[in-house]
């Protein structure tokens, strides 16, 4: 076993996590930047290459911007959050080059009208575009805290939990996959940044497999409380076959360019203006016609894009596709459907694939994590940003602001706190927890329960839900959970891939299981969540965010509070 200490602990090697890392270091913490993969990686490295930018008219305070965010997130955004996200959206932008990362800027080296798109859901053109894409963001994000010397960095490295004692977190204990050792972190301060839970849904998703609600369930663990769970967005345009591929994202509604058509097996044109609409408009769309029957045999729809050759600003989005920053999709088309979709000259049979988790754990605008003292938390394991539906490039922004924020608060309060001293008894339980892992007997392998569970979830909590299937899918997630009990894993120290998939999986459960009964909590249509049974958007009964906690005997309770309506409500727009 290996002991270590820092003020600061950042569980998340993404852009979140490194921003955080970087802002507590430059303000003097000693931080220890711990990742389950490897840092810039995740979600992060895997982006479609655009980050929002903020209204170019400073006089408007972000007003606008603001304005989207919660029309588009239809009301269930935390304004306060949001009124931060658009007036200091710009920053991302310093943060991102001084990384070391790119962005498009026009022909006098500044932003401006002529390099921002207008993606859907945004009423004004506000998007930057990254040329490198995901993999020079990772590498900017590497670039970024390299030599920083009060940062230490540590890969290949899962958190199995919090140290908590009364309430209070003071830091983890984990297992290094490379080294075989466990590791325990005593920290000052901890903060959760590991994006969502995407893989559950696998292989419906297009997000990475460490994306598996790792940080939402650290936190329910330690008495954090969850919001909005119910609220998966699906990115609209996915491979429905082969099923190899089946999941993998090929474009989002703005790419359907301003002549695109998104049709049933019938013909039928089922949204017209769909680039403009926002993810979770397009995707319900989708969801509800092939729920109808109206679905093609690969249960999609079609995206019939031909008309944009023709078109003078569908032109340039087809060179986008052809030869620049969405090229990756070409390439996918290519090997999916063939050579003449990939020119447009067939459509492209697609489906919703869950892509980021609206829902997360509840924080204040300095990501202090409600309920628990010294812990933080930012990013997409976050909720409240973007209530029922994020806006397309919102989030790059969102791990910059929030992360900057978070760390720099952090630093502040590590200087009135000394370094805390569990007792070793807790410490000793949990470090034996984790080896009685190692080497276990049982019936059931980890990666059969996942499997399980992920096609679970896609087919009784996935885009179209009902009650009954909701209550199908939680009891076969108590099974799961039961059958979890008897699991055998691997005795080998390094590279024990069994143990981390066991680790991922009991962190899957209770989200999974937060996310059913949010659902089933949830009585209405609203966002991204669509229950057939109840396909209309309540305002009356339900303007209410859904809350998930712990009781006091470990189990799962969903209730709901009012949605606090600070700037703007449904009666006003």
């Amino acid at each position: 076993m290996l002991e270590k200490s820092c003020d600061l602990l950042c569980i998340g090697g993404g852009g979140a996590g490194v921003t955080a890392a970087m802002a507590a270091g430059e303000k003097g913490a000693r931080v220890i930047l711990l990742a389950k993969d490897y840092i810039g990686y995740g979600n992060t490295r895997i982006i479609g290459g655009i980050m929002a930018y903020g209204d170019l008219d400073p006089s408007r305070e972000g007003e606008d911007f603001f304005r989207d965010m919660i029309v588009g997130g239809e009301y269930l955004n935390n304004q306060k959050l949001c009124r931060i996200m658009a007036k200091e959206s710009t920053l991302a932008t310093v943060l991102l080059e001084r990384f070391g990362g790119m962005v498009k800027r026009d022909s006098k080296g500044g932003i401006s009208a002529d390099v921002l798109l207008q993606i859907g859901g945004h009423t004004a053109p506000r998007t930057l575009i990254l040329p490198s894409t995901g993999p020079g963001v990772g590498q900017g994000l590497r670039f970024g805290i390299a030599g920083n010397k009060n940062i230490e960095t540590m890969e290949k490295t899962v958190v199995f939990d919090l140290i908590k004692e009364e309430g209070e977190v003071m830091g983890a204990v984990c297992y290094q996959l490379t080294s075989g050792k466990i590791i325990v972190i005593r920290a000052k301060k901890t903060l959760i940044a590991t994006g969502g839970g995407g893989w559950i849904y696998y292989p419906h998703t297009d997000t990475s497999k460490v994306s598996t609600g790792d940080g939402c369930a650290l936190a329910l663990n330690a008495g954090a409380q969850l919001i909005d769970m119910e609220q998966i967005q699906y990115i609209p345009f996915a491979l429905t076959h082969p099923s190899g591929m089946l999941g993998i994202v090929v474009g989002e509604p703005f790419t359907a360019g301003p002549a695109g058509v998104l049709r049933n097996v019938h013909g039928k044109d089922i949204l017209p203006g769909v680039a403009l609409k926002t993810r979770a408009q397009v995707s319900n769309a989708i969801i509800l016609e092939v729920a109808k029957g109206n679905g093609t045999k690969h249960g999609g729809c079609l995206l019939d894009l031909k008309a944009n050759k023709e078109h003078p600003q569908g032109k340039i989005l087809y060179q986008y596709y052809s030869e620049g920053i969405f090229k990756a999709f070409t390439d996918v088309i290519v090997n999916a459907y063939g050579p003449a979709a990939a020119k447009w000259e067939e459509p492209w049979d697609v489906y919703p694939s869950a892509h980021y988790f609206m829902g997360g754990i509840i924080i204040n605008e300095w990501g202090e994590v409600r309920g628990v003292k010294n812990l933080y938390a930012c990013g997409e394991v976050t909720g409240g940003v973007h209530g029922g539906n994020r806006l397309g490039s919102v989030s790059m922004a969102e791990l910059f602001v929030f992360g900057k924020r978070a760390g720099e608060k952090a630093a502040h309060q590590i200087a009135r706190r000394d370094h805390p001293t569990p007792k070793k008894s807790l410490i000793d339980s949990q470090v034996e927890k984790l080896k009685n892992m190692m080497g276990k007997k049982g019936k059931y392998r980890a990666i059969q329960l996942k499997r399980e569970l992920q096609k679970t979830m896609w087919e009784k909590v996935g885009p179209a839900r009902e009650e009954d299937k909701l209550k199908e899918g939680l009891k076969i997630l108590f099974e799961i959970e039961e059958k979890f009990r008897e699991i055998a894993i691997s005795g080998a120290n390094q590279y024990n891939t069994e143990l981390l998939d066991a680790i991922e999986l009991q962190f899957m459960i209770p989200i999974a299981k937060s996310i059913a009964m949010s659902a089933l909590t949830r009585k209405e249509s609203r966002g991204a969540h669509i229950r057939l049974d109840y396909p209309e958007r309540d305002d009356h009964s339900w303007l209410k965010n859904t809350v998930v906690s712990k009781d006091q005997t470990g189990k799962i309770a969903v209730n709901t509070q009012p949605v606090e309506l600070t700037s703007l409500s449904p009666q006003e727009n």
